[in-house]
């Protein structure tokens, strides 16, 4: 199976989810809202979880449990550092031939020069051929699967026509140094596929795959910077009735965190302590904006289907430009306030903010390019300080709706959503 890695990198295992549940308890459904079953993690609590589950301990290290959570399936897939597998379509290769015994030695002596200077001695070397196919029919899933099924043995039958399908099988894998996939993802951003085997292998992979969605191994499912893949996860599969032990803990002075499984040992550890804070503002969201919790059930039922999850403290919207937003008009309404106090109200809007974005794609009518994002901002009450006292009114009306979550005082500014279109 392909994956993402640059060449070099070793070959990942396939993702197997492995869960170890626990029971839910009422406690986990009270943080998220009484009339749904969807949540992510409950509140924090003391724990008397035996010392020597945690490895380390039997070390003579010194190991301290802070907390303990519980966490559905949905977390559960969120922190998990093992890799997952997701679709994406191939749709061409850059084929690197080998190089002239001359041009390596060249390409060597050149590193010795500053950078400026290395274009001045291109040598021959051999450009890479960049292969792309050109054909943009993609086959949406259909509820007559006998129609879908015709569609797509048509569309088997043209796809030999494609330019990419024609030159493959000319190129000589005797002359090649290495194949790389080029994968186009949904949104349409392109991402390099690294190929196994011989050169052979990678033409004939190419030959049988291209313009076809194809399984791409990621390392995990928090791919950095805020950004975690959600189509490794399978919705419909979701129990609210399963949990999973989630330890936080001090381990010669440092925070860490470790989930337990059935038999009280160590399922696997978190990369990033910081990721705990994102899923408890992802619990916070889920339970103030309404339609970021049925994104999440269109996607449990079927109805969607999971992209991204993206958590963002530099968004793009500026409030001191444009018109308050819903829940400050509504407060506004009731509590009279000059233009010169309600510009005291503005720049503050733009600062300590996050936003958790969440895409998805309508099933099972829409195409796949058809994209929604939700965006809900939160904002941190500390950005408010300035109100509490020149207008205090508003303040205690905004204080009343922060959320109750340990990763801060925050409350819903904003819920944002818009479609877009891959073309």
């Amino acid at each position: 199976m392909p994956d993402e890695s640059p060449p070099g990198r070793d070959e990942m295992d396939h993702y197997r989810k492995r869960k170890q549940l626990v029971a839910a308890t009422e406690y986990e459904r009270s943080v998220s809202s009484p009339h749904t079953d969807l949540w992510i993690i409950s509140g924090g609590r003391d724990s008397q979880i035996d010392l020597s589950a945690i490895e380390g301990a039997q070390k003579n290290e010194t190991v301290k449990v802070l907390k303990e959570y519980r966490i559905s399936d949905i977390a559960y897939y969120l922190l998990n550092p093992k890799p997952i597998e997701v679709d994406k379509r191939l749709i061409g290769c850059e084929i690197h031939y080998e190089q002239r015994l001359a041009t390596k030695i060249m390409d060597k002596i050149k590193r010795l020069f500053p950078r400026r200077l290395r274009h001045l001695w291109n040598g021959h070397m051999i450009p890479p051929e960049i292969l792309l196919s050109h054909c943009k029919v993609e086959i949406p899933p259909l509820k007559d699967k006998a129609l879908e099924n015709h569609l797509y043995r048509i569309y088997e039958s043209l796809r030999s026509y494609d330019s990419i399908s024609k030159r493959l099988p000319q190129v000589d894998p005797g002359h090649i140094a290495h194949v790389i996939g080029i994968c186009k993802d949904i949104g349409g951003s392109l991402t390099y596929l690294k190929l196994q085997g011989s050169s052979e292998d990678k033409l004939k992979y190419m030959q049988n795959y291209i313009s076809k969605d194809v399984g791409v191994l990621l390392r995990k499912a928090y791919i950095g910077d805020g950004l975690f893949e959600m189509r490794g996860f399978d919705f419909t599969s979701y129990d609210s009735d399963h949990a999973h032990r989630l330890i936080v803990y001090r381990q010669n002075g440092k925070p860490k965190c470790c989930v337990l499984n059935s038999k009280n040992t160590v399922e696997y550890r978190l990369d990033d302590v910081h990721l705990l804070k994102l899923i408890l503002l992802l619990q916070q969201a889920l339970a103030d904006d309404l339609k970021l919790k049925e994104a999440f059930g269109f996607c449990i039922q079927g109805k969607a289907k999971p992209v991204k999850l993206f958590f963002n403290r530099q968004l793009e919207v500026d409030y001191s430009k444009c018109h308050f937003p819903p829940i400050y008009r509504d407060i506004l309404k009731e509590n009279v306030t000059s233009s010169n106090q309600q510009n005291l109200i503005r720049p503050a809007l733009n600062y300590l903010q996050i936003g958790i974005s969440f895409n998805y794609i309508p099933q099972p009518d829409c195409a796949a390019d058809k994209m929604i994002t939700l965006i809900s901002v939160l904002h941190d009450l500390r950005a408010l300080e300035l109100l509490r006292k020149n207008l205090p009114q508003v303040y205690n009306e905004i204080e009343k709706r922060v959320g109750a979550s340990e990763a801060g005082r925050f409350y819903l500014l904003d819920s944002i959503e818009g479609c877009s279109n891959d073309e």
